[in-house]
């Protein structure tokens, strides 16, 4: 297995390994090491069927099966990323978000497999949440340790579909702190009002997503792409207008 890194911030490129295959629990093992240390991980020239696109989803933690998502046929833990040549709008594309972050337990990994993309545009941008926590000031660190979040399902109100998690929040396989809120699910602090909250909510938003913590991510057909949603967050670019994408996500609730 090489492992490339593919910014100074965030993400690698792994070659030498061939996910439709059998590894074993050392190979496995590794992987999740690896994912521990670069938060994203790229594979590419990959041959998965729905089936062995799930089991790999198992060695990151139990598929999610969406409360309010339509999944692909017969295939419960898979969700379709689509944008059609005519269409306006991308999956997911109006916000920086970590995955599932109103459920609790939330997302683990979130694993992405292209089948077509468009010649040019569709990348995926991921920002490092360890790297946005280390570069806020120690006061405001302190302050923010303080603080939970109310992530809430658009569309959804907190009684139907939120979850509360805090501000700093601790990665369970290496303790390293990362700032854990996003624009697509958090309006407010527990505790405050939307109003109250608002301005330092502003201020993280825009911080958290600084380009010295990025990575811009190209695709190509039959990639596989791994990120630790309590590491990263992301981005899907709407560029590509006249031109169909199609990916297919497994997202693994959390373990150790």
């Amino acid at each position: 297995m090489q492992v490339e890194p593919l910014s100074a911030a965030v993400g690698a490129r792994v070659t030498g390994v061939d996910l439709s295959s059998e590894l074993d629990a050392a190979s496995i093992e590794a992987l999740r090491v690896a994912l521990d240390e670069h938060h994203v991980l790229a594979f590419p020239n990959q041959d998965l069927t729905p089936e062995r696109h799930v089991e790999v989803g198992e060695w990151f933690g139990t598929p999610y099966i969406h409360p309010y998502l339509t999944p692909v046929d017969a295939h419960p833990a898979i969700l379709e990323v689509r944008k059609e040549a005519d269409e306006t709008e991308v999956f997911g594309g109006q916000y920086w978000h970590a995955d599932i972050t109103f459920s609790d337990p939330p997302a683990a990994a979130s694993l992405l497999y292209s089948l077509d993309i468009p010649p040019i545009g569709g990348d995926t941008l991921f920002a490092n949440q360890h790297l946005a926590f280390e570069r806020l000031s120690v006061g405001m660190q302190t302050m923010l340790g303080g603080l939970n979040a109310v992530h809430c399902y658009p569309g959804k109100t907190e009684d139907e579909a939120s979850a509360v998690h805090p501000v700093l929040r601790l990665h369970p396989r290496t303790r390293r702190p990362a700032l854990y809120i996003n624009a697509a699910f958090v309006s407010r602090f527990e505790n405050m009002t939307e109003d109250e909250s608002k301005p330092l909510l502003d201020f993280l938003f825009a911080h958290q997503t600084r380009p010295e913590f990025q990575l811009r991510l190209g695709w190509t057909a039959r990639m596989l792409t791994i990120w630790d949603n309590r590491s990263v967050l992301h981005y899907a670019m709407n560029d590509h207008h006249g031109y169909r994408r199609e990916l297919q996500r497994v997202t693994s609730i959390e373990f150790l």
